[in-house]
C-alpha cells in the first residue's frame, strides 16, 4: 500500500503545526508499542479490583500505545505539542471510516483516565468502570495489531 489518501490532508496539516513528527517507520517497536499495551490490558485485570485509579491509567495506556504503534509503522510520532489527543485525531483521520466504531470510545476512554488523573468531589471509579471499558480497549488493541501489517510509511 502507497501512501495513505484517507485522512492525508490532516495528517500533512499536522505535520505543518508540528503535532506530529515524521520518524523512521519501524514496524519492530510498533510490534514492542502493541505488545506492551497487551501486557497493560493484563494489568488492568489484576488491578482492577484493588487499584481501580491503576487500572484505569492502564487501560488508557494501552489504547494509547495500540494507537501509536499505527503511526509509528507510518513513521509518524505525536509531538509534546500534539500529545496524546494529536495520536487520537490522526488515527481518526486515517481509520475512522473503517474502525469507527471500534475508536468510538477512545475520546471518552481518555477523558476519564483524565478524570482519574485529577479527581473532583464527583470522581468515582470502580472495578465495574474499570472492567466496562476493559473489551472496548481490546477491540481497539485488537484492531491496531489487524492494521500494522498492512501499512506502509506515510510519504509526503
Amino acid at each position: 500500500m502507497g501512501s495513505w489518501e484517507r485522512g492525508r490532508e490532516e495528517i500533512l496539516g499536522m505535520l505543518d503545526r508540528r503535532e506530529l513528527t515524521q520518524v523512521v517507520a519501524d514496524a519492530e517497536l510498533a510490534e514492542r508499542l502493541l505488545a506492551t499495551a497487551r501486557q497493560h490490558l493484563r494489568s488492568v485485570k489484576l488491578l482492577a479490583a484493588d487499584d481501580p485509579y491503576l487500572a484505569y491509567a492502564a487501560l488508557h495506556d494501552a489504547v494509547r500505545k495500540a494507537l501509536a504503534a499505527l503511526l509509528q509503522t507510518q513513521g509518524l510520532r505525536a509531538t509534546t505539542t500534539g500529545g496524546h489527543l494529536a495520536v487520537q485525531r490522526a488515527v481518526k483521520a486515517q481509520f475512522g471510516a473503517t474502525m469507527g466504531a471500534i475508536l468510538r470510545p477512545v475520546d471518552r476512554i481518555r477523558t476519564a483516565r483524565h478524570d482519574a488523573e485529577y479527581p473532583t468531589e464527583g470522581t468515582w471509579f470502580d472495578e465495574d468502570t474499570v472492567m466496562d471499558d476493559l473489551p472496548k480497549a481490546q477491540a481497539v488493541v485488537e484492531a491496531a495489531a489487524k492494521s500494522l501489517p498492512i501499512l506502509s510509511p506515510f510519504v509526503i
